[in-house]
Protein backbone atom coordinates (compact mmCIF):
# COMPACT_ATOMS: atom_id res chain seq x y z
CA UNK A 1 0.00 0.00 0.00
CA UNK A 2 1.19 3.71 -0.68
CA UNK A 3 -0.45 7.06 0.61
CA UNK A 4 -1.44 7.76 -3.10
CA UNK A 5 -3.61 4.66 -3.27
CA UNK A 6 -4.49 4.92 -0.12
CA UNK A 7 -5.92 8.66 -0.43
CA UNK A 8 -7.64 7.97 -3.98
CA UNK A 9 -9.20 4.88 -2.34
CA UNK A 10 -10.86 6.76 0.75
CA UNK A 11 -12.30 9.49 -1.56
CA UNK A 12 -13.58 7.13 -3.83
CA UNK A 13 -15.50 5.80 -1.26
CA UNK A 14 -16.80 8.66 0.41
CA UNK A 15 -18.03 10.12 -2.81
CA UNK A 16 -19.62 6.95 -4.59
CA UNK A 17 -17.81 7.70 -7.78
CA UNK A 18 -14.47 6.98 -9.29
CA UNK A 19 -14.92 10.04 -11.96
CA UNK A 20 -15.91 12.54 -9.10
CA UNK A 21 -12.63 11.25 -7.18
CA UNK A 22 -10.68 11.75 -10.14
CA UNK A 23 -11.87 15.65 -10.67
CA UNK A 24 -11.41 16.25 -6.74
CA UNK A 25 -7.60 14.49 -7.04
CA UNK A 26 -7.28 15.89 -10.88
CA UNK A 27 -6.26 12.23 -11.86
CA UNK A 28 -7.47 10.60 -14.53
CA UNK A 29 -10.28 8.07 -13.60
CA UNK A 30 -8.82 5.23 -15.11
CA UNK A 31 -5.27 5.30 -12.49
CA UNK A 32 -8.57 6.14 -9.50
CA UNK A 33 -9.72 2.81 -10.75
CA UNK A 34 -6.89 0.64 -10.49
CA UNK A 35 -6.21 2.19 -6.85
CA UNK A 36 -9.38 1.09 -5.65
CA UNK A 37 -8.55 -2.59 -7.59
CA UNK A 38 -4.82 -2.47 -5.93
CA UNK A 39 -6.35 -1.33 -2.59
CA UNK A 40 -9.27 -4.50 -2.55
CA UNK A 41 -6.21 -6.44 -3.69
CA UNK A 42 -4.13 -5.45 -0.37
CA UNK A 43 -7.37 -5.87 1.89
CA UNK A 44 -8.53 -9.24 0.47
CA UNK A 45 -12.05 -8.19 -0.38
CA UNK A 46 -14.72 -6.03 -2.58
CA UNK A 47 -15.07 -2.36 -1.34
CA UNK A 48 -17.21 -1.20 -4.32
CA UNK A 49 -19.94 -2.87 -6.25
CA UNK A 50 -21.09 -1.16 -9.63
CA UNK A 51 -24.94 -0.19 -9.81
CA UNK A 52 -25.94 1.27 -13.38
CA UNK A 53 -23.39 4.24 -13.60
CA UNK A 54 -22.74 5.03 -10.09
CA UNK A 55 -20.85 2.66 -7.10
CA UNK A 56 -22.43 1.73 -3.64
CA UNK A 57 -20.34 0.44 -0.79
CA UNK A 58 -20.31 -3.41 0.27
CA UNK A 59 -21.14 -3.75 3.39
CA UNK A 60 -17.30 -4.33 4.47
CA UNK A 61 -16.03 -1.35 2.52
CA UNK A 62 -18.82 0.57 4.58
CA UNK A 63 -17.52 -0.97 7.80
CA UNK A 64 -13.80 -0.20 6.84
CA UNK A 65 -14.56 3.29 5.23
CA UNK A 66 -14.00 4.98 8.49
CA UNK A 67 -10.30 2.90 9.20
CA UNK A 68 -9.30 4.28 6.00
CA UNK A 69 -10.54 8.08 6.20
CA UNK A 70 -7.99 7.30 9.95
CA UNK A 71 -5.23 6.03 7.69
CA UNK A 72 -5.78 8.82 5.31
CA UNK A 73 -5.22 11.54 7.41
CA UNK A 74 -2.49 10.19 9.25
CA UNK A 75 -1.02 9.76 6.00
CA UNK A 76 -1.75 13.51 5.39
CA UNK A 77 -0.37 14.55 8.38
CA UNK A 78 2.81 13.47 7.45
CA UNK A 79 3.37 16.24 5.21
CA UNK A 80 2.40 18.91 8.44
CA UNK A 81 4.82 17.65 10.55
CA UNK A 82 7.04 20.42 9.81
CA UNK A 83 4.72 23.28 10.39
CA UNK A 84 4.27 23.64 6.76
CA UNK A 85 0.78 25.01 5.28
CA UNK A 86 -1.92 21.95 4.42
CA UNK A 87 -1.62 21.18 0.87
CA UNK A 88 -4.63 20.70 -1.21
CA UNK A 89 -5.76 17.43 -1.82
CA UNK A 90 -4.53 17.34 -5.32
CA UNK A 91 -1.01 17.38 -4.36
CA UNK A 92 -1.60 15.01 -1.55
CA UNK A 93 -2.69 12.34 -4.51
CA UNK A 94 0.66 13.16 -6.38
CA UNK A 95 2.51 12.38 -3.54
CA UNK A 96 3.50 8.76 -3.22
CA UNK A 97 5.17 7.02 -0.16
CA UNK A 98 5.28 3.53 0.01
CA UNK A 99 4.12 1.97 3.57
CA UNK A 100 7.24 -0.70 3.16
CA UNK A 101 9.36 2.66 2.87
CA UNK A 102 7.58 4.54 5.92
CA UNK A 103 8.12 1.40 8.26
CA UNK A 104 11.30 0.93 7.18
CA UNK A 105 12.32 4.49 8.67
CA UNK A 106 10.68 3.65 11.46
CA UNK A 107 12.71 0.76 11.99
CA UNK A 108 15.86 3.18 11.67
CA UNK A 109 14.48 5.63 14.32
CA UNK A 110 13.50 2.96 16.85
CA UNK A 111 17.19 0.86 16.21
CA UNK A 112 18.70 4.74 16.00
CA UNK A 113 21.18 3.46 13.59
CA UNK A 114 21.05 3.03 9.47
CA UNK A 115 23.79 0.34 9.72
CA UNK A 116 22.07 -1.87 11.80
CA UNK A 117 18.76 -1.22 10.81
CA UNK A 118 20.00 -2.51 7.55
CA UNK A 119 21.50 -5.89 8.75
CA UNK A 120 18.10 -6.45 10.58
CA UNK A 121 16.07 -6.01 7.82
CA UNK A 122 18.06 -7.68 5.27
CA UNK A 123 19.13 -4.43 3.25
CA UNK A 124 21.94 -2.94 1.95
CA UNK A 125 22.50 -0.09 3.45
CA UNK A 126 23.54 2.34 0.76
CA UNK A 127 19.47 0.63 -0.85
CA UNK A 128 17.89 1.56 2.89
CA UNK A 129 19.65 5.24 2.70
CA UNK A 130 18.50 5.71 -0.42
CA UNK A 131 15.30 4.95 0.55
CA UNK A 132 15.24 7.43 3.63
CA UNK A 133 16.26 9.83 1.38
CA UNK A 134 13.75 9.31 -0.92
CA UNK A 135 10.96 9.63 1.48
CA UNK A 136 12.17 13.07 2.82
CA UNK A 137 12.41 14.19 -0.55
CA UNK A 138 8.76 13.39 -0.83
CA UNK A 139 7.91 15.50 2.85
CA UNK A 140 9.97 17.53 2.53
CA UNK A 141 11.55 17.92 5.21
CA UNK A 142 14.15 15.91 6.76
CA UNK A 143 12.75 13.18 9.69
CA UNK A 144 16.45 11.83 10.94
CA UNK A 145 19.58 13.71 11.51
CA UNK A 146 22.83 11.55 11.16
CA UNK A 147 26.04 11.54 12.70
CA UNK A 148 28.64 9.66 14.20
CA UNK A 149 26.53 8.19 16.69
CA UNK A 150 23.72 7.23 15.02
CA UNK A 151 20.59 8.85 13.17
CA UNK A 152 18.18 10.41 15.99
CA UNK A 153 14.99 12.08 14.70
CA UNK A 154 14.75 15.79 13.91
CA UNK A 155 12.08 17.80 15.69
CA UNK A 156 9.51 17.14 13.19
CA UNK A 157 10.76 13.44 12.93
CA UNK A 158 9.71 13.17 16.22
CA UNK A 159 6.43 13.62 15.37
CA UNK A 160 6.71 11.91 11.65
CA UNK A 161 7.95 8.93 13.55
CA UNK A 162 4.90 9.21 15.78
CA UNK A 163 2.50 9.27 13.13
CA UNK A 164 4.33 6.22 11.04
CA UNK A 165 3.55 4.45 14.16
CA UNK A 166 0.06 4.94 14.38
CA UNK A 167 -0.13 3.87 10.74
CA UNK A 168 1.93 1.06 11.20
CA UNK A 169 -0.10 0.06 13.76
CA UNK A 170 -3.27 0.18 12.32
CA UNK A 171 -2.18 -0.98 8.55
CA UNK A 172 -1.42 -4.25 10.48
CA UNK A 173 -4.53 -4.85 12.47
CA UNK A 174 -6.06 -4.52 8.70
CA UNK A 175 -3.71 -6.80 6.92
CA UNK A 176 -3.88 -8.91 9.46
CA UNK A 177 -7.27 -9.74 9.06
CA UNK A 178 -6.71 -9.49 5.02
CA UNK A 179 -4.50 -12.58 5.46
CA UNK A 180 -6.70 -14.48 7.29
CA UNK A 181 -9.35 -13.22 5.12
CA UNK A 182 -7.47 -14.85 1.74
CA UNK A 183 -6.46 -18.04 4.01
CA UNK A 184 -9.86 -18.41 3.96
CA UNK A 185 -10.99 -17.68 0.81
CA UNK A 186 -8.12 -19.79 -0.62
CA UNK A 187 -9.93 -23.02 1.27
CA UNK A 188 -13.38 -22.18 0.90
CA UNK A 189 -14.62 -23.54 -2.54
CA UNK A 190 -17.46 -20.54 -3.50
CA UNK A 191 -19.99 -21.30 -5.84
CA UNK A 192 -22.73 -18.53 -7.50
CA UNK A 193 -25.58 -18.92 -8.80
CA UNK A 194 -28.91 -17.62 -9.98
CA UNK A 195 -31.37 -16.92 -7.82
CA UNK A 196 -33.76 -20.30 -7.40
CA UNK A 197 -36.77 -20.25 -9.15
CA UNK A 198 -38.48 -21.43 -5.69
CA UNK A 199 -38.09 -24.07 -3.58
CA UNK A 200 -39.35 -26.86 -5.75
CA UNK A 201 -37.08 -25.60 -8.90
CA UNK A 202 -34.17 -27.91 -10.04
CA UNK A 203 -31.35 -24.97 -9.22
CA UNK A 204 -32.70 -25.55 -5.21
CA UNK A 205 -32.59 -29.25 -5.85
CA UNK A 206 -29.11 -28.88 -7.52
CA UNK A 207 -27.27 -26.66 -4.83
CA UNK A 208 -29.11 -28.70 -2.07
CA UNK A 209 -27.69 -31.61 -3.07
CA UNK A 210 -23.79 -30.14 -4.02
CA UNK A 211 -23.80 -28.83 -0.54
CA UNK A 212 -24.83 -31.64 1.11
CA UNK A 213 -22.56 -33.88 -1.16
CA UNK A 214 -19.29 -31.73 -1.12
CA UNK A 215 -19.61 -32.14 2.87
CA UNK A 216 -19.62 -35.62 2.42
CA UNK A 217 -16.75 -35.94 0.48
CA UNK A 218 -14.84 -32.70 1.11
CA UNK A 219 -15.57 -32.41 5.12
CA UNK A 220 -12.07 -30.24 5.43
CA UNK A 221 -12.85 -27.73 2.58
CA UNK A 222 -16.19 -25.64 3.24
CA UNK A 223 -18.27 -24.38 1.06
CA UNK A 224 -19.94 -21.05 -0.09
CA UNK A 225 -22.91 -20.89 -2.02
CA UNK A 226 -24.17 -16.91 -2.98
CA UNK A 227 -27.31 -16.23 -5.45
CA UNK A 228 -27.88 -12.89 -7.51
CA UNK A 229 -28.57 -11.96 -10.99
CA UNK A 230 -27.12 -13.47 -14.00
CA UNK A 231 -25.11 -10.17 -15.54
CA UNK A 232 -23.79 -9.62 -11.48
CA UNK A 233 -22.40 -13.60 -11.22
CA UNK A 234 -20.63 -12.67 -14.82
CA UNK A 235 -18.89 -9.69 -13.00
CA UNK A 236 -18.15 -11.86 -9.90
CA UNK A 237 -17.11 -15.18 -11.55
CA UNK A 238 -14.66 -13.14 -13.80
CA UNK A 239 -13.15 -10.64 -11.22
CA UNK A 240 -12.53 -13.96 -9.54
CA UNK A 241 -14.97 -14.14 -6.75
CA UNK A 242 -16.48 -17.57 -7.43
CA UNK A 243 -14.76 -20.91 -8.54
CA UNK A 244 -17.40 -21.87 -10.10
CA UNK A 245 -21.00 -21.10 -11.43
CA UNK A 246 -24.87 -22.08 -12.02
CA UNK A 247 -25.80 -19.48 -14.95
CA UNK A 248 -29.43 -19.60 -16.79
CA UNK A 249 -28.38 -18.00 -20.04
CA UNK A 250 -28.91 -19.33 -23.68
CA UNK A 251 -25.26 -19.52 -24.79
CA UNK A 252 -22.16 -19.43 -22.58
CA UNK A 253 -19.82 -16.16 -23.04
CA UNK A 254 -16.27 -16.96 -25.03
CA UNK A 255 -14.53 -16.48 -22.13
CA UNK A 256 -16.28 -19.64 -20.16
CA UNK A 257 -16.20 -22.53 -20.17
CA UNK A 258 -18.93 -25.65 -18.95
CA UNK A 259 -21.78 -27.54 -19.57
CA UNK A 260 -25.19 -27.33 -20.06
CA UNK A 261 -27.01 -28.82 -16.98
CA UNK A 262 -30.94 -28.92 -17.78
CA UNK A 263 -33.55 -26.55 -19.91
CA UNK A 264 -36.29 -25.98 -18.38
CA UNK A 265 -39.79 -25.27 -19.96
CA UNK A 266 -41.28 -22.11 -19.79
CA UNK A 267 -45.30 -21.15 -19.25
CA UNK A 268 -47.78 -17.98 -19.55
CA UNK A 269 -49.20 -17.73 -15.98
CA UNK A 270 -52.29 -15.89 -14.43
CA UNK A 271 -55.55 -15.83 -12.95
CA UNK A 272 -57.28 -19.09 -13.86
CA UNK A 273 -60.28 -17.19 -14.74
CA UNK A 274 -58.59 -14.78 -17.31
CA UNK A 275 -56.68 -17.82 -18.88
CA UNK A 276 -59.27 -20.14 -19.22
CA UNK A 277 -59.99 -20.72 -23.38
CA UNK A 278 -56.54 -19.03 -23.80
CA UNK A 279 -54.80 -21.42 -26.39
CA UNK A 280 -51.14 -20.43 -28.15
CA UNK A 281 -52.69 -21.05 -31.88
CA UNK A 282 -55.68 -18.55 -31.04
CA UNK A 283 -52.97 -15.61 -31.46
CA UNK A 284 -56.36 -12.75 -31.09
CA UNK A 285 -56.99 -13.78 -27.97
CA UNK A 286 -53.91 -14.56 -26.55
CA UNK A 287 -52.47 -10.67 -27.80
CA UNK A 288 -55.78 -9.45 -26.64
CA UNK A 289 -54.93 -11.11 -23.04
CA UNK A 290 -51.47 -9.95 -23.00
CA UNK A 291 -52.39 -6.27 -23.65
CA UNK A 292 -55.04 -6.06 -21.43
CA UNK A 293 -52.95 -6.43 -18.24
CA UNK A 294 -49.76 -5.85 -17.10
CA UNK A 295 -46.97 -8.03 -17.44
CA UNK A 296 -44.33 -8.98 -14.75
CA UNK A 297 -40.83 -10.17 -15.55
CA UNK A 298 -37.36 -10.35 -14.45
CA UNK A 299 -35.11 -7.40 -15.32
CA UNK A 300 -32.89 -7.47 -18.56
CA UNK A 301 -29.67 -7.85 -15.76
CA UNK A 302 -31.22 -11.97 -15.61
CA UNK A 303 -30.85 -15.02 -18.31
CA UNK A 304 -34.42 -15.44 -18.09
CA UNK A 305 -35.82 -11.88 -19.33
CA UNK A 306 -33.20 -12.62 -22.05
CA UNK A 307 -35.47 -15.77 -23.18
CA UNK A 308 -38.90 -13.62 -22.63
CA UNK A 309 -38.61 -10.99 -25.26
CA UNK A 310 -38.09 -13.74 -27.98
CA UNK A 311 -41.28 -15.28 -26.61
CA UNK A 312 -43.48 -11.95 -26.13
CA UNK A 313 -41.66 -10.89 -29.84
CA UNK A 314 -43.28 -14.47 -31.53
CA UNK A 315 -46.47 -14.59 -29.72
CA UNK A 316 -47.57 -10.59 -30.83
CA UNK A 317 -45.18 -9.74 -33.56
CA UNK A 318 -41.66 -7.57 -33.68
CA UNK A 319 -42.12 -4.69 -31.75
CA UNK A 320 -45.39 -4.90 -30.50
CA UNK A 321 -43.56 -6.04 -26.92
CA UNK A 322 -43.41 -1.95 -26.84
CA UNK A 323 -46.45 -1.59 -26.40
CA UNK A 324 -47.22 -3.71 -23.01
CA UNK A 325 -47.36 -2.45 -19.76
CA UNK A 326 -44.15 -4.44 -17.95
CA UNK A 327 -43.12 -4.28 -14.55
CA UNK A 328 -39.31 -5.19 -13.81
CA UNK A 329 -39.24 -7.50 -10.70
CA UNK A 330 -36.03 -9.53 -10.31
CA UNK A 331 -37.80 -12.22 -7.62
CA UNK A 332 -40.19 -15.06 -8.72
CA UNK A 333 -42.10 -14.88 -5.05
CA UNK A 334 -43.05 -11.30 -6.37
CA UNK A 335 -44.18 -11.98 -9.34
CA UNK A 336 -46.27 -14.50 -8.24
CA UNK A 337 -47.85 -12.52 -5.80
CA UNK A 338 -48.63 -9.95 -8.78
CA UNK A 339 -50.49 -12.30 -10.50
CA UNK A 340 -52.23 -13.83 -7.66
CA UNK A 341 -53.14 -10.29 -5.88
CA UNK A 342 -53.06 -8.47 -8.28
CA UNK A 343 -53.91 -9.35 -11.83
CA UNK A 344 -50.76 -9.51 -13.43
CA UNK A 345 -49.92 -11.89 -16.33
CA UNK A 346 -46.33 -13.67 -16.40
CA UNK A 347 -44.00 -15.75 -18.07
CA UNK A 348 -41.80 -18.22 -15.94
CA UNK A 349 -40.09 -21.59 -15.86
CA UNK A 350 -43.03 -24.42 -15.16
CA UNK A 351 -40.97 -25.64 -12.41
CA UNK A 352 -41.02 -22.64 -10.13
CA UNK A 353 -44.94 -22.65 -10.53
CA UNK A 354 -45.67 -26.27 -9.32
CA UNK A 355 -46.68 -25.52 -6.27
CA UNK A 356 -48.87 -22.67 -7.22
CA UNK A 357 -52.71 -22.13 -6.12
CA UNK A 358 -55.41 -23.14 -7.65
CA UNK A 359 -56.28 -19.93 -8.76
CA UNK A 360 -53.32 -19.03 -11.18
CA UNK A 361 -53.19 -21.60 -14.11
CA UNK A 362 -50.46 -22.02 -16.56
CA UNK A 363 -50.63 -22.37 -20.31
CA UNK A 364 -47.30 -23.92 -22.01
CA UNK A 365 -44.98 -22.71 -24.04
CA UNK A 366 -42.96 -24.59 -26.92
CA UNK A 367 -40.33 -26.89 -26.03
CA UNK A 368 -38.22 -24.05 -28.12
CA UNK A 369 -38.99 -21.87 -25.86
CA UNK A 370 -37.27 -23.42 -22.36
CA UNK A 371 -34.23 -22.54 -20.11
CA UNK A 372 -31.12 -23.65 -20.07
CA UNK A 373 -29.21 -24.01 -16.76
CA UNK A 374 -25.21 -24.05 -16.84
CA UNK A 375 -22.43 -24.83 -14.58
CA UNK A 376 -19.77 -22.99 -15.95
CA UNK A 377 -16.11 -21.63 -15.08
CA UNK A 378 -13.47 -19.33 -16.92
CA UNK A 379 -11.40 -21.13 -19.37
CA UNK A 380 -8.20 -20.25 -18.03
CA UNK A 381 -9.32 -21.99 -14.72
CA UNK A 382 -10.23 -25.39 -16.74
CA UNK A 383 -7.33 -26.75 -15.35
CA UNK A 384 -7.60 -27.09 -12.14
CA UNK A 385 -9.15 -29.96 -10.49
CA UNK A 386 -12.39 -28.22 -8.56
CA UNK A 387 -14.10 -28.39 -11.63
CA UNK A 388 -13.34 -31.78 -12.33
CA UNK A 389 -14.41 -32.95 -8.55
CA UNK A 390 -17.74 -30.85 -8.96
CA UNK A 391 -18.23 -32.46 -12.19
CA UNK A 392 -18.38 -36.33 -11.08
CA UNK A 393 -19.72 -34.78 -7.59
CA UNK A 394 -22.68 -33.85 -10.14
CA UNK A 395 -22.66 -36.51 -12.07
CA UNK A 396 -23.78 -39.28 -8.79
CA UNK A 397 -25.89 -36.71 -7.38
CA UNK A 398 -28.04 -36.87 -11.38
CA UNK A 399 -27.44 -40.69 -11.31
Amino acid sequence: MDTATLLATTIVLELKSVRAAARALSRPPASVAAAIRRAEAELAMPLVQKTGSSLMLTLEGGRLLPRLQELSSLAGDLFLADGRPVPGIAALAGKMLSFDALIRLLHVARIGSIRAAARELGLGQPQLTRQIAHVEAVLGYAVLERGRSGAVPTKAGERAVELIRRIERLWHDLTNAADERFRRTETVVRIGSVIPLGPDSQIADFLADLAAGWRRAHPRQPVFISSMIAEELLNSLRRGLFDIVLLDVETLPDDLDGRLLSASPLALVGRAEEMDGVRLDDPVSLTSLLFRHPVAIPSLRSGLRQKIDPVLEELLGRGSGRRLEIVEVDSIPVILKLVGRHGFLSILPSVSLAAMSGELKQVSLHPSHSLPLWIAWPKVRTGQGLQRQVMELLSLIRA
